[in-house]
């Protein structure tokens, strides 16, 4: 938690932190886990005296792979730049950078070369490819 009344007496709240985001909270998405993430920025009051919020964050979360299903990293690195109202006493610092890392999650992330994939009855192509064999007019030659 962040104490915002402190800058009822002082010009900035620097904040250079590692934080643990709690397994509750991405345990039902799509990551695995997660390394601490590096939180380092400072806090303002702007003329109105709401908060002006400057932050960079940086970590690394484990997703699994869309294709094969092994676990690969992901790392993230995201600029804050937010104003809130001055009613706030109180920065719950977790929640607030949930909001901004959930948005970092990609829907599919794969490490793996999708041209090498075969099996039973399917092999997977190249969009040119596929255009050759389905080009009604590729015997002909322009000239």
């Amino acid at each position: 938690m962040v104490d915002l009344q402190e800058l009822n007496y002082k010009d900035k709240i620097f904040i250079d932190d590692n934080v643990i985001i709690p397994e509750d909270y991405y345990k039902k998405m799509d990551i695995v886990s997660m390394n601490e993430v590096n939180v380092s920025g400072l806090i303002t009051c702007d003329i109105e005296k709401n908060y002006q919020i400057d932050l960079l964050v940086k970590g690394e979360m484990f997703l699994h792979d869309s294709i094969t299903y092994e676990i690969i990293p992901y790392k993230f690195d995201i600029k804050i730049e937010e104003t809130l109202e001055n009613s706030i006493k109180t920065l719950d610092l977790i929640e607030f950078l949930w909001h901004y890392i959930v948005l970092e999650v990609p829907l599919r992330l794969t490490n793996s070369e999708i041209d090498s994939f075969e099996g039973n009855n399917y092999r997977i192509i190249s969009e040119e490819e596929y255009n050759k064999k389905n080009n009604p007019f590729s015997d002909f030659e322009l000239k």
